[in-house]
């Protein structure tokens, strides 16, 4: 018997044609259409389509992605569903996909989706990416490995995969472990497993949180900005293995004097935020003073657990525990 799988749209290049008189893309296609362009999809699984938005995805935040949590568990306990795929503009989609595998309380296969290019375009991608996506969580293996992104026929974790190019097709990479697996001829292959790790549910979250990122010189002035805009969380994206500029220390402590939790990630596309210095700025120069570490999370994907945490506790030592089991 085949799997139902429900397909939610949310927008993106994938729903996206050429506006004649601009030249540029414009969200144009339904849910529905998206579905009907896809050859031989009914093949694989029973697919019903629910259009969340339609909207580019540098439109979505915190506050869409927790309804979009909410709306795939609501389906998944009424019993509506084998699984789901999620179609996504790729800008922030390994935003949404993590903030999904961080709060979803489904263990029904979750896949992500998108297109680099729009559905007018040539060789458009998109239809591909939607078959495999669907090919995916309709597969009894992907069941419990959290949330999925699938593009160009590899499987990642979301808890990994981040955007690598701006307009090649083939963006996607885990740049530190590679793909989980891959959509194979007829088969999915699995090579490994994703870590496990804990699930927020929080009633509410708090999404004014700030993302600011390091520079050399940098003076702390932003960081001040903070403090004064009345932010209720700062990740500061570091340089190297998550080192800044003693100015920029400076204002980091005042934060926390305030406190206001501020966890510390790398800019580097790859790697962790390691405690390898003790000089002024360095990661270990400012852990003892409750600064949290992010660990090989991102900025934007720091951000968006902070955003979640926040909805639980603001207490710093419950906030480290929270990071430290990623």
């Amino acid at each position: 018997m085949k799997k139902h799988i429900i397909v939610i749209t949310t927008g993106g290049t994938i729903a996206m044609k050429k506006d004649p008189e601009t030249g540029g893309l414009v969200p144009a296609v339904s849910g529905e259409d998206l579905a009907a362009a896809v050859p031989g999809l009914s093949d694989w699984a029973d697919v019903s389509v629910v259009e969340f938005s339609n909207v580019p995805s540098g439109w979505m935040s915190a506050e869409k992605m927790f309804d979009l949590s909410h709306l795939i568990d609501k389906l998944s306990e009424e019993g509506k569903a084998d699984g789901f795929v999620v179609t996504h503009g790729t800008d922030t989609l390994e935003e949404t996909a993590f903030f999904l595998d961080m709060s979803l309380k489904t263990e029904k296969p979750v896949c992500v989706t998108g297109a680099m290019r729009g559905a007018s375009e040539l060789s458009a991608d998109g239809p591909e990416n939607i078959l495999s996506a669907v090919r995916t969580a309709a597969d009894d293996m992907s069941k419990g490995m959290g949330v999925l992104v699938c593009l160009q026929d590899r499987i990642y974790a979301a808890k990994d995969v981040t955007k690598s190019h701006t307009t090649n097709p083939d963006t996607f990479r885990d740049l530190n472990y590679g793909p989980l697996g891959a959509v194979y001829g007829k088969e999915i292959i699995y090579g490994r497993r994703p870590m496990p790790h804990a699930r927020l549910h929080p009633e509410t979250i708090e999404p004014n949180v700030w993302l600011i990122s390091a520079w050399s010189g940098m003076d702390g002035e932003i960081v001040k900005c903070a403090g004064k805009a009345g932010v209720k969380g700062v990740v500061i994206d570091g340089l190297g293995c998550g080192n800044v500029p003693p100015l920029c220390r400076k204002e980091i402590l005042a934060l926390r004097k305030q406190g206001i939790p501020v966890v510390l990630t790398t800019r580097v596309p790859s790697g962790s935020v390691m405690q390898e210095y003790s000089y002024e700025g360095s990661a270990l120069s400012m852990k003892e003073s409750g600064i949290i570490l992010g660990g090989d999370l991102s900025g934007w994907k720091a951000r968006l657990l902070l955003v979640l945490a926040l909805g639980e506790t603001n207490e710093n030592e419950r906030l480290q525990e929270i990071f430290e089991k990623m």
